[in-house]
């Protein structure tokens, strides 16, 4: 294990200074009351899904997609959430809010509605990517829902943390140096938080309409992998063909975004077959291997907020790294909120741990080994015998896991102490329990209760319906539903606005976007 060499400069350090900034994105698909994906609009009183702040969708029409402001603590985080959660409730009578990651019934493909944005440049553009993933993956694999968790330090700590190291340059230039560093330690170990908190082994068999992987029966609608802990993760989930050998390199900003901006600019020759624009159809953005940054699917994101029309990378280019996204977390299937505080706490200290631990760099092997490893826990990792390949050596899931889990209870040790409490140490210890018995983990739990009731989809409803009361027994909180009441009427008048104040024609605006 990597030793925590830098963990005594925090002996001193202001506990102020270690206040994790954290929010949260959780998707999730609409539904019917018979467990089917949604074939209704975005529902008009949620506002504009181009441009609220707050509640939008992914990929399809029906997938939801809520975002919290940055918050201080986790409580504060969940509250948002929940408001929003209740808000929206109020607002989609007759249909629920899917609480698994892997998708509800879906029908054929193309009555699978994508998302519309209007008729604005930025709109457009939105849509038209959309496409493109359709026409290169097919929009089934499109409806999968995840938890996705910003987080970042405060500008505090950055100061004090440059001159504790000896740091004399620019700021920003040593932010941008230390979260590649904890994203690279991010990327050794991210198989753990596969293990410790995927909850899709099971799926609804119309999710299977073209691929035939080896999947067990359970019953006519279900299908499912034993040892699985994310299929959503797995080859079955985000994953395709085309980016199978892709390499983006993670050890710096530079070659982050230079590999990265190779992918965008690299043609590919299916996708050249399909085409950029047949007749006045657009069918995707470009015939190049990602047709933007986002169609990389990567486990976490490097982030700056962007400007309106500008690229990801450009903004990591001009301003550096503001934040990072962690991507691999499933929604919970047993939480109304699709995650709660103890989570939160546990990913708070993994990635300050990623982060105050001497990180290599990793070379182009590696890279690929990282891979590798996360898709056997991904697929496998509940396997008694599963093994994981660290430093070129095989190694237990279950011994790699009780070392890092060792590792980080010293460091939360150190940080209970600076905030008076024991919140890190008992979300190792809870953690701690999973790896000893396997059976606690969400995916065998969730494939326990599926088991039992004999479907994915009637349990997925089951516990919709029990989410969507507990979450309404909660009285709502009328000066923040009017706070959302008049947020969802600004964004239809800014998506109005953007559509009159989109000038020329889209060919030009597409072309240069594509050339920053």
């Amino acid at each position: 294990m990597p030793t925590l060499t830098r963990l005594g400069q925090l002996a001193d350090l202001n506990p102020q200074w270690l206040q994790f900034n954290r929010g949260i994105e959780r998707e999730t698909l609409r539904v019917d009351r018979d467990g089917w994906i949604a074939q209704t609009p975005h529902p008009a009183g949620l506002g504009s899904a181009l441009t609220h702040d707050s509640i939008t969708t992914d990929y399809s029409e029906a997938l939801l997609e809520f975002i919290t402001a940055v918050h201080a603590s986790p409580e504060q985080a969940l509250t948002e959430l929940g408001q929003l959660h209740r808000y929206t409730y109020n607002h989609i009578p007759g249909e629920w809010l899917w609480p698994a990651s892997m998708p509800s019934a879906l029908p054929e493909e193309e009555r699978i509605p994508i998302a519309q944005y209007g008729s604005s440049h930025i709109g457009r553009l939105k849509t038209v990517y959309r496409n493109g993933l359709w026409y290169r993956y097919g929009r089934v694999m499109q409806t999968i829902a995840g938890v996705h968790y910003n987080w970042s330090m405060p500008d505090a700590f950055w100061a004090d943390w440059a001159a504790r190291v000896g740091w004399n340059g620019d700021l920003q230039a040593f932010i941008n140096q230390e979260y590649f560093s904890l994203i690279r330690g991010f990327r050794r170990h991210s198989w753990l938080l596969l293990y410790l908190f995927g909850a899709s082994p099971a799926a609804d068999s119309s999710f299977l309409q073209h691929d035939h992987f080896d999947l067990e029966k359970l019953s006519d609608d279900t299908v499912f992998q034993r040892y699985a802990t994310t299929l959503r993760m797995s080859d079955m989930g985000y994953s395709n063909n085309a980016q199978d050998n892709l390499y983006v390199c993670f050890n710096n900003l530079r070659t982050y975004t230079e590999t990265l901006t190779e992918a965008i600019h690299t043609p590919y020759p299916a996708y050249e077959k399909i085409g950029v624009k047949v007749g006045d159809e657009y069918r995707q953005l470009s015939t190049n291997m990602l047709q933007i940054e986002n169609e990389y699917y990567s486990d976490l994101r490097p982030k700056r907020v962007t400007r309106t029309g500008e690229k990801p990378v450009h903004a990591l280019n001009e301003r550096g790294v503001e934040y990072i996204e962690v991507r691999c977390l499933d929604v919970d299937p047993f939480e109304p909120f699709g995650i709660d505080e103890e989570r939160m706490h546990f990913v708070d200290l993994f990635l300050f741990w990623c982060l105050v631990q001497d990180n290599d760099m990793i070379p182009r092997d590696e890279c690929f080994q990282l891979r590798e490893n996360n898709q056997r826990v991904a697929a496998n990792g509940r396997d008694p015998a599963l093994t994981l390949s660290v430093k070129g050596e095989a190694v237990g899931l279950r011994d790699q896991g009780q070392r890092v889990l060792d590792s980080m209870a010293a460091l939360a040790e150190e940080l209970d102490g600076f905030n008076g409490h024991d919140r890190y140490s008992r979300a190792v210890q809870h953690q701690r329990a999973k790896i000893e018995d396997a059976s606690l983990t969400p995916s065998a739990r969730f494939l326990a209760r599926i088991q039992d009731v004999g479907s994915f989809r009637q349990t997925a409803l089951q516990l919709a319906e029990e989410h969507r009361e507990r979450m309404m027994a909660v009285d709502n909180d009328a000066a923040v539903f009017e706070t959302l009441t008049r947020a969802a009427a600004d964004s239809q008048v800014e998506q109005r606005r953007m559509e009159e104040a989109s000038s020329g024609d889209f060919d030009t605006f597409l072309a240069q976007y594509i050339r920053q």
